[in-house]
């Protein structure tokens, strides 16, 4: 009778196999997946495809069945060719498209469990906008936690009178040297522009997160709060390169306690970074594939940390997990069992 066995059980044997899923387990315990659900009608990946109440439904029920426990939401896109929306646009998106899909989702039982435990990230520069949804989702799901991914980097009275007011919410703190939230948009006019050297740039990083720890701290918000090296905005291609290049070192710079959200998924600088490809295309696999590989590389060189990564493709991060989990093995936990 042919056998039964995949091809990998056969090679590896079930102690190897288990071996490899349970630390799989032990990196997923600080290894989070975010999905990208982008409810605007001109975003630079994905603009117009999910900005529907049913393909908006569609979509969050696909990302959500590829155990996605973190749904970052935005109704606006800050691509630099883009115009800023009205505060009254981005509000009437969630409230058409998001919120409907929401609760028809929330109706069901296969993902009840998100309703109950998972994560809804609102993407949004404006604090009007994520207290006009955050009301809304506290009314209807009490028990789903919040974030604010907030792209625009300002600390303000504003800021802090969102997290006191809603005192369960998590806050993203991003890089971003725009001014004013209302220059958000222009974020490429405000690059650091000190010396054009790669230690001098990781430094104003560091420099950068390092005072904004100082300020949570100060305010006792520090274990709510998720760093965000935000790439693409605020810099140069080459600085986005020289980001790819360091951010282990950069995270490791700061305490373990510290969490890092990463989104370098679909940037175009990546796309550039794919020899032959042309930007624009609608075939991501190439990309994909570098992205597949980072991410497989931070979590062998991070393993300490809690990350949070923002992809479009869930399977990317699954695909990495499994990566990172086999290269993580021990040699002889590698070698096929001897036969007796």
């Amino acid at each position: 009778m042919k056998s039964l066995q995949s091809p990998m059980i056969a090679e590896w044997g079930i102690t190897t196999l288990i071996k490899v899923m349970a630390t799989q387990m032990i990196q997923l315990q600080s290894k989070h997946l975010m999905g990208v659900l982008n409810i605007t009608p001109n975003s630079f990946s994905d603009g117009g495809q999910y900005n529907q109440k049913e393909s908006c439904f569609s979509k969050i029920n696909d990302l959500l069945s590829q155990q996605v426990s973190y749904l970052d939401c935005g109704a606006e896109s800050t691509a630099p060719f883009n115009e800023a929306c009205t505060l009254k646009d981005e509000c009437q998106r969630f409230e058409e498209i998001l919120f409907p899909a929401l609760i028809k989702l929330s109706k069901g039982y296969e993902h009840q469990v998100f309703f109950d435990s998972g994560t809804l990230s609102i993407d949004t520069y404006r604090p009007e906008t994520f207290h006009f949804v955050a009301s809304f989702i506290r009314s209807k799901w009490p028990t789903l936690k919040l974030i604010w991914n907030d792209v625009s980097g300002i600390l303000d009275s504003e800021t802090l009178s969102i997290l006191n007011s809603f005192s369960h919410c998590d806050y993203v703190y991003c890089h971003n040297l725009a001014p004013t939230r209302n220059k958000v948009q222009n974020h490429k006019e405000y690059s650091y522009n000190g010396p054009d050297l790669e230690d001098s740039f990781i430094d104003h990083l560091y420099d950068y997160f390092n005072q904004g720890l100082d300020f949570f701290n100060k305010e006792g918000l520090t274990p709510r709060v998720v760093f965000d090296p935000c790439f693409g905005f605020s810099k140069t291609m080459m600085q986005n390169k020289v980001l790819l290049s360091h951010l282990t070192s950069l995270i490791g710079r700061f305490p373990v306690e510290v969490r890092w959200l990463i989104g370098v998924s679909r940037k175009s600088f990546l796309q550039d970074a794919v020899k032959g490809y042309r930007r624009g295309a609608q075939d991501w696999s190439v990309v994909e594939s570098l992205h597949c590989g980072l991410l497989s590389l931070w979590f062998q060189k991070l393993r300490e940390y809690t990350l949070i990564f923002r992809v479009h493709e869930p399977h990317v991060f699954h695909g990495a997990l499994q990566a990172s989990s086999f290269f993580s093995m021990k040699e002889e936990e590698l070698r096929p069992p001897k036969e007796i």
